[in-house]
């Protein structure tokens, strides 16, 4: 899955195809590409008449002119950046969202770490 084109590389010197997920870029990656290129969600997203809220949303939830904007900016095909969600035609195939990260949540009603002082 090698591209010729010139993708860039991290600070460690790996390739942003190394931090690719399931066979698709993360949205970390994708974020950061389009930042060493000198642009934002934002001004893309302004360029296609969408709102930068709608091109975050695009991360988590298929957004064919936003994914599609995205897409056309780094020069890599939809199917590269999400392949859970469009075909190599560039089709929609799925609009299942991406799942969340799980996070440690601290239950309810537990003490602090250490006591508050108090006032005398």
């Amino acid at each position: 899955m090698q591209s010729s084109t010139n993708i860039g590389l991290s600070e460690r010197g790996e390739s942003l195809q190394a931090r690719e997920i399931k066979g698709g870029w993360d949205r970390y990656a994708i974020r950061a590409e389009i930042s060493r290129r000198g642009s934002s969600l934002a001004e893309i997203g302004r360029g296609v008449g969408l709102r930068r809220t709608t091109m975050v949303w695009a991360f988590i939830h298929p957004h064919l002119r936003a994914n599609l904007a995205i897409a056309e900016f780094l020069g890599v095909p939809l199917n590269e950046l999400w392949p859970q969600w469009f075909d190599a035609d560039g089709k929609l195939i799925s609009r299942e969202a991406t799942p969340r990260p799980e996070i440690k949540r601290i239950p309810r009603g537990s003490s602090p770490s250490r006591p508050r002082k108090r006032a005398a």
